[in-house]
C-alpha cells in the first residue's frame, strides 16, 4: 500500500502523464482511507484549474 509521500508524488505525476492502472488503483485505495491525501488531490485540481484559467485570461489580454 502507498504511503502519503508516494501518493502525493503520483498525484503530481498524474498531471504530467497517464498513470498506469496499478498506480491509479493504489492511489484510489490510499485516498479511500486517507482524508489528508484526498484533500491534497482536491487542492491540486483547484490550483491546476486556476492556473489554466489565469493562462487563458492572460493570453486574451496580451493582444
Amino acid at each position: 500500500m502507498l504511503n502519503c509521500h508516494d501518493a502525493t508524488f503520483l498525484f503530481s505525476q498524474g498531471r504530467e502523464r497517464k498513470l498506469t492502472f496499478s498506480e491509479r488503483m493504489k492511489v484510489r485505495i490510499h485516498t479511500s482511507i486517507c482524508s489528508d491525501c484526498t484533500n491534497f488531490e482536491r487542492q491540486l485540481e483547484t490550483i491546476s484549474g486556476a492556473a489554466k484559467a489565469f493562462a487563458a485570461h492572460k493570453g486574451k489580454t496580451d493582444d
